[in-house]
């Protein structure tokens, strides 16, 4: 059986303080308003972490992902910090399938494939997009996919790049003429 806390007569089982210590009495203040926060306050659920669906627990996954991008690492939030020289930062919670981890190779990676200052940072990014999505996109290729799938903008039409039209270029190039319009 659960037991339910009650502040009053928490507060009324703390010892009395004497008028002459003071400290008793900020001690005993600050006790009670921290048990009354905690009673107060709604629990909180650690969301499952990525890893729990599977996708990152797959060995070939992580493999791959390391051999495209060797400097890689994951932090405690999730993330997965693919360049470290130029914080190129993957969020991974919620990517439970390979078409959304994918996704969002294309998405947080792009930018720094086709427009980053330094030409290994681009050279590093391009090569392992192509190698972690087996494509084999060119700088154009992939500055056209940042311009319209970078950074999470259409992150449906990504999952759907992705899945749907398996990485094709121009299929992508038609959906986004037929969503501005200009079929």
């Amino acid at each position: 059986m659960q037991r339910l806390i009650d502040a009053n007569h928490l507060e009324q089982s703390l010892p009395t303080p004497s008028p002459a210590d003071n400290n008793h009495v900020m001690t005993r203040h600050f006790a009670v308003e921290s048990f009354r926060a905690l009673i107060k306050a709604e629990p909180t659920v650690t969301p499952p972490p990525v890893y729990a669906k599977g996708i990152l627990l797959d060995r070939a996954v992580r493999y791959d992902l390391q051999k495209a991008f060797p400097k890689a690492f994951m932090n405690l939030r999730l993330e997965l910090i693919v360049y470290p020289a130029r914080n190129t930062t993957v969020p991974l919670y919620g990517a439970d399938t390979l078409d959304e981890l994918n996704a969002r190779i294309i998405e947080w990676c792009s930018r720094e494939a086709c427009k980053s200052y330094s030409s290994a940072s681009q050279k590093y990014h391009l090569n392992g997009i192509n190698q972690f999505c087996h494509t084999n996109f060119t700088r154009d290729g992939m500055d056209y996919i940042y311009t319209y799938l970078g950074n999470g903008i259409k992150h449906d039409l990504c999952r759907r790049f992705v899945g749907e039209m398996d990485f094709n270029l121009n299929k992508l190039k038609h959906e986004i003429k037929k969503m501005e319009g200009t079929t």
